[in-house]
């Protein structure tokens, strides 16, 4: 059990461990790495959230990080709703009360994974956040993790805002996640930072934007994701897509996810809003209620009691009617996509994630997709996105 102090925080009493005193660094895993690492970034919703962490990584206080995070990937990675333990990995490096997932690392079958793979691209230790314990084992993980790595300061990465929504708010579709990360930070020297405001197409940017209204605003440079592409290319993360481009100057409306949802790419896409932990509290009452909770069921419970549901329902319906990826024909899906184009070009849609084209052609395999427009129509696919016109929008 926990040893600390207790506070009430929106209604709710929680009960921290006090944050340790980072271990001596000579003969740590922390050593091991060429940079200090001073600050540990905990990505809020999964592997997408996680490259943005290590994208972001030189806005931190000390540039050198660790990153942390699920294994929660989208059903056409992982066909099994919900995150992963660390039980359903093999190969994982065990550490003092927390999980390294290295190349050498998979999920045991049938379940998915893009986390060995990520962490084989990333320069920064990657930290498999076993949600199984709830709140409370998700807690020292993360406190086991920074004492080990030499961390100073914590940063809660979100891409989009939805760790954000509250009960009410119509188009929030992954709230569980999202706030169980943010609860488990909670006594910790910890910061969060909403990313791109609005880009998951869930809360529109100008309500995230009037929730992160005493933030501290940092800006995102196409500099930063430059060591990032290539992951880009090959991982199915959208909002983060959408981060890394809007950056590089891409402007107008996207449409993402199977639900063809349109996003906007604005001029305050390429941010970074820096908020108390109190601030998320206060936005979000799921946050503060999750604190004391000791598995992921138990959490399921309670979220669902403040907000009506959670992603855990939508993903087991979704994996219930899975269907099967078709063949993929070249010549069809070259035959259909001028007219696609032409329909998302008449609903006002300027660009589509290659997902959500995938989708839209008859749940083709995506990386396949890629690599046959890349080969067939290279000046339109050599970006992140596929625009459905043939002269790509930049920002002024």
């Amino acid at each position: 059990m926990y040893l600390g102090r207790t506070r009430w925080i929106s209604g709710n009493l929680v009960t921290f461990c006090d944050w340790p005193r980072p271990l001596a660094t000579r003969g740590t895993l922390w050593h091991r790495y060429a940079v200090a690492v001073t600050t540990l970034l905990v990505a809020a919703g999964g592997g997408g959230d996680a490259i943005a962490a290590a994208a972001l990584s030189p806005l931190a206080p000390g540039g050198g990080v660790g990153v942390a995070t699920f294994a929660w990937d989208r059903l056409l990675v992982d066909p099994l709703p919900g995150p992963r333990s660390a039980a359903d990995f093999a190969g994982l490096e065990r550490r003092n009360d927390w999980w390294q997932v290295t190349g050498r690392s998979r999920p045991v079958a049938p379940a998915g994974s893009t986390l060995p793979r990520l962490a084989d691209e990333i320069p920064f230790p990657l930290i498999l956040l076993d949600p199984s314990g709830g709140a409370r084992s998700i807690h020292r993980q993360i406190a086991a993790a920074a004492t080990e790595l030499g961390a100073e300061h914590i940063r809660v990465v979100d891409v989009g805002g939805d760790l954000l929504g509250r009960p009410g708010d119509a188009g929030l579709r992954s709230p569980l996640a999202d706030a169980l990360t943010a609860t488990s930070c909670l006594g910790l020297p910890s910061l969060a930072w909403i990313a791109g405001p609005g880009l998951d197409g869930e809360l529109p940017e100008n309500v995230v934007v009037e929730r992160c209204a005493d933030a501290t605003v940092l800006s995102v440079d196409a500099a930063l994701w430059e060591p990032y592409l290539a992951v880009l290319q090959w991982h199915p993360s959208e909002a983060t897509t959408l981060l890394a481009s809007a950056s590089l100057g891409t402007r107008g409306t996207v449409e993402i996810r199977d639900a063809g949802i349109p996003v906007p790419l604005t001029a305050r896409s390429p941010s970074v809003h820096e908020l108390d932990m109190s601030a998320v509290c206060h936005a979000n009452p799921l946050v503060p209620a999750l604190a004391q909770t000791e598995s992921l069921s138990e959490a399921e419970r309670l979220a669902v009691g403040v907000l009506g549901s959670t992603e855990l329902d939508v993903e087991r319906v979704k994996a219930s009617q899975r269907r099967e990826r078709r063949p993929l024909s070249g010549d069809d899906i070259l035959g259909t996509l001028p007219r696609w184009d032409e329909a998302a070009r008449e609903r006002g849609i300027d660009y589509v994630t290659y997902r959500r084209l995938a989708e839209a052609l008859g749940n083709v395999d995506v990386p396949t997709l890629r690599a046959l427009l890349r080969a067939r129509r290279p000046d339109r696919a050599a970006g992140l996105l596929w625009p459905t016109g043939t002269k790509p929008l930049r920002a002024d």
